[in-house]
């Protein structure tokens, strides 16, 4: 019921019945940031005509009288589509807004900037896109940034050149914030003309993961649009890779300096331009905003969850911590369905947050008064919020730089012999010194304390510096079985040793280890994140399951899930789990899921535990063991696969060990097999979450 009135909202959002937009008043209208923000940018009429089918007392006005309902109907949606107008017109900059009422009038547009679009599912793309738009204005390029699905196709006609930054969802799919641009699009292209972009240069950015076989297909898939719709290609499309050492940024950062030189952008300039924030320490701050400041930080779209156990997995002083967290969602307003993944917001560590006040030369308590002057954030920082809650709650200081940020450190060094340093860092002849200390793993509180006279303001440590993101986790448990507001996880400590040597722990894993679980629990800011994978639509559909380490969460949520179908007298396929990791001791829910295997749902458990005997044995092994079942599974009973753990060599291994048992066991073609596999990763019944 709450799902289907979550997405009655979202119709009378989109057509337009129910305007979305924020007034900001602390905002002056000027440069890139208005006051007045619409939220729903782009309405349809088709979604309207949806929406009165739905409504009770417009299908009985369309029973008595269709001509009138006819009218009022029509009328309706022409007031929405005047009324949205009018907020466009609200929402836009002088700039914009002059460029619109050209194109309305008839005349010609100027068109000399670059758009940067994005589409994004979990924020990665749009900080990216944000980035190359704070960029492109630092040296001083006329620019403008916004979601792809905010653009109308025939809008893009007007631009002369564009950057579209763009990950992939599920097995393939458009991010959420590129869906409807890509609907439409598909039905734009029945009828464009081949050189409808003649006059339009652009270049894309994937951002994906080559552990899935659909690799950066969105991007490829928009890359693909803008050249059948005739536009002039400045590169080639940029396929940046999750697998990785520094994920995408490894193909980015070689790749986004040529796209400045193939637009002839200018140099950056050099010294720091003027922060888009103002940021000013608050002297003697009155006792009403002295507790603002001191509130806790709320991350925009999180919803307050209750921890309400941690408990460990494995002995204590085990080499790979592993717990096992519960959470209670009541009033979080928060639903799940199994296959989907739990955000949590982790904090800084103390000492990290102490480098930072050092570095700026703060104790921590001081209440700052910051204030957006030309900023193109989709959510504003707090108007009051001490220096310490900024560098623990809201601000990535423990998270890993990149080049923009030691740039920016160089700009603001007063050293010598520190400039100098970072000067080679930045350039060509120091891609080896820069790479160095990206495997080193230094934090940008590090790196301040590494270089202690380039001190930035604040302004441009919220510039350079992200936002904490939420740290995505497969929800290890079923809501059918649990209660919808029970929600478990099952996370590993993300530990590595640098180049140096030193021991590194990841940021959430870190904090995670660091709560302490008491009382009525802990309340914690949270978010509900859908399944990139895809369930089948019926519990008799076979489920052949590969987990690897805490891969095995998701798939303790499937297995719930069919358990209690079982329970409630439904009829249910066979369910087979191959389990890998070092040692049985990492086989987190072994109880529960041999008491649920004598129960029937869970018909086979195959344990490959590679460091419990002389000779290595990894779940591959154990699939070659089971071909002629892994065969049955797949595809004479057109089961669907489901493998999560980490990344690397696994994925590839695994599919291999698929395709050779439809050609072993089946007598078929090698060729027929591959096909066969890819239909089934198409067709959302080959599923891999890998990291």
């Amino acid at each position: 019921p709450m799902a289907e009135s979550i997405k009655h909202c979202q119709a009378a959002v989109d057509s337009g019945y129910w305007p979305v937009y924020r007034y900001d008043p602390g905002k002056s209208d000027s440069g890139d940031q208005k006051a007045f923000e619409l939220d729903a940018k782009r309405i349809s009429d088709k979604t309207m005509e949806q929406l009165m089918m739905n409504e009770n007392r417009f299908t009985s006005l369309q029973r008595v009288s269709p001509d009138h309902a006819k009218m009022l109907q029509g009328a309706m949606a022409q007031e929405a589509a005047s009324r949205h107008e009018r907020r466009r017109r609200m929402a836009m900059t002088d700039e914009d807004l002059l460029e619109h009422l050209k194109k309305l009038m008839g005349e010609q547009t100027t068109g000399e900037r670059v758009t940067v679009l994005y589409g994004s599912d979990t924020g990665n793309a749009e900080m990216v896109a944000k980035n190359f738009h704070f960029e492109l204005k630092r040296r001083g390029m006329r620019a403008k940034c916004m979601a792809l699905n905010e653009v109308e196709i025939p809008d893009l006609q007007d631009e002369s050149k564009v950057l579209v930054i763009c990950s992939t969802a599920g097995q393939g799919d458009m991010p959420k914030t590129a869906a409807k641009f890509w609907e439409h699009a598909q039905s734009f292209m029945e009828t464009a003309p081949p050189d409808f972009l003649k006059d339009t240069k652009f270049a894309v950015f994937g951002m994906g993961d080559a552990s899935y076989a659909m690799f950066n297909e969105a991007a490829k898939q928009l890359d693909g649009l803008f050249g059948k719709l005739g536009g002039q290609r400045l590169m080639d499309l940029g396929l940046g890779d999750d697998q990785h050492a520094a994920r995408y940024h490894t193909v980015l950062e070689d790749w986004a300096p040529d796209f400045y030189d193939n637009i002839e952008a200018p140099a950056p300039p050099a010294e720091l331009g003027a922060p888009t924030h103002l940021v000013e320490v608050v002297e003697h701050p009155v006792a009403e905003v002295s507790a603002i400041a001191h509130e806790p930080y709320v991350p925009a779209h999180s919803s307050p969850v209750t921890m309400k156990l941690k408990k460990p997995k494995v002995p204590e002083g085990y080499e790979r911590p592993i717990n096992h967290f519960e959470f209670d969602l009541t009033g979080s307003g928060l639903i799940y369905e199994q296959g989907d993944s739990l955000g949590l917001w982790p904090s800084n560590s103390h000492a990290d947050v102490e480098r930072c006040l050092k570095a700026l030369q703060l104790k921590g308590d001081e209440v700052l008064h910051i204030q957006d002057v030309d900023s193109t954030r989709a959510e504003p920082l707090p108007e009051y919020i001490t220096a310490r809650r900024l560098l623990t709650e809201v601000l990535d200081i423990g998270g890993w730089p990149k080049r923009r940020f030691y740039e920016m450190m160089q700009l603001c060094a007063k050293d010598p012999k520190e400039k100098a340093e970072l000067e080679h860092i930045c350039s060509r002849d120091g891609k080896q010194t820069y790479q160095a200390c990206i495997e080193e793993g230094y934090t940008y509180a590090e790196l301040l304390e590494k270089f202690p006279s380039a001190v930035p303001s604040i302004g441009h440590l919220i510039d350079y510096v992200p936002d904490i993101q939420p740290r995505l986790y497969s929800i290890a448990s079923s809501p059918r079985m649990r209660g919808e507001d029970e929600l478990h996880l099952c996370i590993i400590r993300n530990d590595w040793k640098a180049t140096s040597g030193r021991q590194r722990v990841g940021q959430c894993t870190r904090w995670l280890e660091e709560l302490n679980v008491q009382g009525d629990g802990l309340r914690l800011p949270a978010k509900v994140h859908k399944a990139a994978v895809v369930m089948p639509e019926t519990h008799e559909t076979p489920m052949l399951m590969v987990g690897l380490g805490t891969g095995i969460a998701p798939m303790r949520s499937f297995i719930e899930e069919r358990v209690q179908a079982f329970r409630d007298g439904e009829r249910c396929g066979p369910m087979a789990l191959f389990f890998g990791a070092r040692n049985r001791i990492e086989y987190s829910y072994e109880d529960e899921f041999s008491a649920y295997h004598e129960e029937g749902p869970l018909t086979l458990i195959s344990l490959a535990l590679s460091r419990e005997q002389k000779e290595k044995i990894y779940v591959t092994h154990r699939l070659k063991e089971q071909q002629q079942l892994v065969y049955d599974l797949i595809h004479e009973q057109g089961g669907n696969l489901y493998l999560c753990g980490p990344g690397g060599n696994v994925p590839g291994q695994v599919r291999t060990a698929v395709v050779e048992a439809i050609v072993e066991c089946g007598g078929h073609s090698p060729e027929y097999a591959e096909k066969y596999v890819m239909d089934m990763q198409i067709n959302g019944r080959y599923n891999v979450e890998a990291w």
